[in-house]
């Protein structure tokens, strides 16, 4: 856990204006998304700040390239994502109920770039992992094109005749 500490962007010190910063995301980062069907990945998440007087404006653009296993071939394939992300940081003690507004504590001088980091990638995840077909483990393919749906359920004849 202590790669993390990697994700931690000081800003109390620096001046009012446009400052940037790079978070590289290695393994351990991906091992974090595992439940999301990721093997493995490696990436890179270009950060602009903006510190203004009562707040700050944080810019993410996101390019990487994720190892996973195709939802149609099961055969592991690398897929690149990519994806941008805008947060506003103001100071003060009440709950912010939008998802782009971060209320930080008056005495409050680093963010924390792990969890925006974090939720842009699984964002930017497509909703499926798939080869094109001629990428596939053809076998499988084959395997796949030969077994016919059974069309005809009787719950669903049951169902039509009610009216």
């Amino acid at each position: 856990m202590n790669w993390k500490k990697d994700f931690l962007w000081p800003f109390s010190g620096l001046k009012i204006g446009v400052h940037e910063s790079e978070f590289v995301l290695e393994a351990d980062f991906f091992q974090e998304l595992h439940e999301f069907n990721v093997l493995s990945g490696n990436g890179l998440v270009k950060a602009q700040l903006e510190k203004k007087e009562t707040m700050l404006m944080l810019s993410h653009n996101l390019e990487a390239r994720i190892q996973v296993n195709c939802d149609r071939c099961n055969e592991e394939m690398e897929m690149p994502i990519s994806g941008t992300m805008e947060l506003i940081y103001k100071f003060g003690e009440e709950i912010s109920n939008d998802e782009t507004l971060i209320v930080l504590p008056q005495d409050a001088h680093q963010l924390d770039a792990f969890q925006p980091c974090f939720e842009l990638v699984v964002v930017s995840l497509p909703s499926r992992f798939v080869h094109e077909e001629e990428d596939c483990n053809q076998e499988i393919i084959k395997l796949l094109k030969s077994v016919e749906p059974n069309t005809s359920d009787p719950r669903w004849e049951k169902l039509k005749k009610i009216n």
